[in-house]
C-alpha cells in the first residue's frame, strides 16, 4: 500500500454500490471504468493537468521554499489545497525545482461529477497531488540588448490519487518551455523600478487512458508583463496550451500576483509574502485566489 493510500485511507473505507454510476453511463459491464474518463483539464480537478508557470527568461536566483493555500472556485468544483515549492539555484547557470500539492479537498456538484464520470457518489473528499520536478537552464543572459533567454524541463510522476474522482490522472507528463524576457522601460534615470516583457513557447505532453489515443500534445504559450523595484512587484500574464484532441485539452488562463520580493544587499529579511489569482478563460473553469509565504536560504 502506497504512502497515499495509507493517508487516504478513511476515504476508501466502505465500498460503494455502483449501480448509480454503471446505470448512468451505460457500463457495458467489460470496458475498465477509467478508459470511459476523459484525460483533459476541463474534465478533472484543477490541479490535475495545471498550466505551466511562465518564466522571465532567468533561472531562479534564490534557494527558497514556499507554501501557498490556494482556493479553485468555480460552479460545479470547490477545491481547497496547499502549493509547496522548492528552488535550488546551481551557480549562474540554472536551477532545480520541485513542486507538489500535498493534499486538497474537493466538492463537486452533481453535473459536474457526472460530466467527468466521476465514481465516488458523495463527489467529496480528500486528495493527494502529483509531485512534479524540473531544471531551468540559462542559455543568454546579460547581453546588453539581447534578451534573457532559459530553457525548462519539467517531469511529473503518476503519483497523485483518486483517479475514480477525476482529481489526478495516475499517469507521467512532461512539460519543455524556453523562455525570453527583456527589461523595456526604467522609470527615472536607472532607477529601481523596472518594467519587463517576457514570453514562453513549447510542448506539453501527457499520457490519457483512450485505447484510441494513450497520448496527447500540446504547444504551450505564454505572454507577460511585470513591474517591481527592489522590495516589490507585479505581474500579469496570459498563459495556456494547445492540446491536439481538442476534448477540452485547451485550457487558458489570466494569472494576476503580486508581493514582495529579496532584495539581498539591503535586507536581512528571509520571509516573503506573495497573492495570486487567476481566471480560466477556456477549458479551466475555475477563479484561483492564493496566498503565498516564501523563505529564502540565505
Amino acid at each position: 500500500m502506497g504512502l497515499w493510500s495509507i493517508l487516504l485511507l478513511p476515504t476508501k473505507l466502505g465500498a460503494q454500490d455502483m449501480t448509480w454510476w454503471n446505470d448512468k453511463h451505460n457500463w457495458d459491464g467489460s470496458t475498465p471504468w477509467f478508459r470511459m474518463m476523459t484525460t483533459s483539464a476541463a474534465h478533472m480537478g484543477p490541479n490535475a493537468l495545471p498550466i505551466p508557470e511562465i518564466g522571465e527568461g532567468l533561472a531562479n536566483e534564490y534557494a527558497s521554499f514556499e507554501m501557498r493555500p490556494q482556493a479553485h472556485l468555480s460552479k460545479g468544483d470547490q477545491t481547497y489545497d496547499l502549493y509547496t515549492s522548492i528552488k535550488v539555484p546551481f551557480a549562474t547557470f540554472g536551477s532545480f525545482e520541485a513542486f507538489l500539492v500535498p493534499v486538497e479537498y474537493y466538492k463537486m456538484d452533481t453535473m459536474t461529477r457526472d460530466e467527468r464520470l466521476a465514481r465516488n457518489y458523495d463527489a467529496k473528499g480528500f486528495a493527494g497531488g502529483d509531485f512534479w520536478f524540473g531544471t531551468t537552464l540559462n542559455l543568454l543572459h546579460g547581453q546588453n540588448r539581447l534578451p534573457d533567454v532559459s530553457m525548462a524541463f519539467y517531469f511529473k510522476t503518476a503519483s497523485g490519487t483518486q483517479l475514480d474522482d477525476a482529481r489526478y490522472t495516475d499517469a507521467p507528463a512532461y512539460y519543455i518551455l524556453l523562455n525570453a524576457g527583456q527589461d523595456v522601460f526604467y522609470f527615472g534615470e536607472k532607477s529601481d523600478v523596472k518594467l519587463r516583457i517576457f514570453g514562453s513557447l513549447g510542448t506539453y505532453v501527457w499520457q490519457t487512458h483512450s485505447d484510441i489515443h494513450n497520448q496527447d500534445d500540446a504547444w504551450v504559450y505564454g505572454l507577460g508583463v511585470s513591474i517591481q523595484n527592489k522590495y516589490r512587484y507585479a505581474r500579469i500574464v496570459y498563459a495556456g496550451y494547445n492540446g491536439y484532441l481538442n476534448n477540452g485539452d485547451r485550457p487558458m488562463v489570466l494569472r494576476m500576483h503580486f508581493g514582495t520580493r529579496p532584495d539581498i544587499l539591503s535586507s536581512n529579511r528571509k520571509i516573503y509574502w506573495s497573492f495570486r489569482y487567476e481566471i480560466g478563460l477556456q477549458d479551466f473553469n475555475y477563479h484561483t485566489l492564493g496566498l503565498g509565504l516564501t523563505y529564502l536560504f540565505y
